[in-house]
């Protein structure tokens, strides 16, 4: 199991003068990223970027002002494959004698080893994937057919960005225990968008496409717990699965629906009787907050799970707090 730290860069124009910031970017981020940029429009130029690098895998979520970015002869140095995704602004591409447009939701493949253009028209936001050509081997029939070709926004480019998104922001890129596995889901992802075929598109099926959309159920369960009439009917619908096919994903977890959501409603019933702003809430009114509806179910499912009933866990924090 790769335990390599994962390696994270935060770069931001907000942090110099504004006429030091093409030069910072130049300095830093364009020589990590190996690209240049020219701005577009009188508007200050503004940059603002994460940046994830895993084994096998460079991730980056930038929003940006108008600019034109190039990679020239001097910026070439691997063969590694450049997905760009535009989540807001589009793009405008130019490699190998192809130009495409890509709007919201739409993506562009480009090469780092041949020179390129992107412009960026208005302000932006993306999502950039920088992953080795060879991930690709035979699973895609003619990859540099790929290049500089508008991908059309897809279920499995919506599968990927929600991938990306509910890894981010739950940590579990943080987690060198988890990269290798979260590595391979996203390489499965891109070659689903590229057109994988038969036996290649059936393996990245059932392994990055299912961890996927059993992540993005997960999210679901997550963002609408607090609501009563959550179901997984309710769940199926919105992410375009069928109610049978949401408990099969579950079931990989070893926990059922209704228990990831009961699960998500004690954990928020227990945050908020711990929060000092809360104090002076009935039990009740948490316990509504949270999603549950019946105060006894509440309160027996609270005691069996935390071994406290509501009051001890809010008396304890009260006297944590006063120490």
């Amino acid at each position: 199991m790769d335990q390599t730290p994962v390696k994270v860069l935060r770069f931001s124009t907000d942090d110099y003068p504004e006429h030091k910031r093409i030069q910072a970017y130049r300095e830093i981020y364009g020589t990590i990223a190996r690209l240049d940029v020219e701005p577009l429009g009188d508007e200050p130029f503004y940059f603002d970027t994460t940046v994830c690098s895993l084994p096998g895998l460079g991730l980056a979520s930038s929003l940006i002002s108008p600019c034109r970015r190039s990679r020239g002869l001097q910026h070439l140095d691997s063969d590694d494959l450049l997905l760009g995704v535009s989540l807001g602004g589009g793009c405008f591409t130019h490699q190998l004698g192809r130009e495409a447009a890509a709007s919201e939701g739409e993506a562009v493949l480009m090469s780092s080893a041949e020179p390129g253009v992107v412009c960026i028209p208005a302000v932006g936001r993306h999502l950039s994937l920088r992953i080795p050509n060879s991930v690709f081997g035979s699973k895609i029939a003619d990859i540099n057919a790929c290049v500089s070709r508008k991908l059309p926004q897809s279920a499995e480019s919506r599968l990927l960005t929600g991938y990306v998104g509910a890894i981010w922001s739950t940590g579990a890129l943080m987690q060198p225990e988890l990269c290798g596995t979260v590595v391979a889901h996203i390489h499965d992802l891109v070659c689903l968008m590229l057109g994988a075929k038969d036996a290649a598109r059936e393996f990245a099926e059932q392994r990055g496409a299912r961890a996927a959309r059993r992540t993005a159920v997960l999210h679901e369960i997550e963002r609408r717990s607090a609501d009563p009439r959550l179901s997984a009917v309710g769940v199926a619908t919105l992410l375009g699965l069928t109610p049978r096919y949401v408990h099969l994903l579950l079931e990989d977890t070893g926990k059922s629906f209704t228990h990831h959501v009961l699960q998500r409603r004690l954990d928020k019933a227990a945050a908020l009787l711990r929060d000092p702003r809360w104090d002076w809430r009935k039990i009740a009114d948490i316990a509504a907050e949270a999603g549950f509806t019946d105060l006894s179910y509440f309160n027996r499912a609270f005691r069996r799970h935390y071994g406290a009933t509501p009051s001890d866990i809010r008396e304890a924090a009260a006297r944590r707090r006063s120490t």
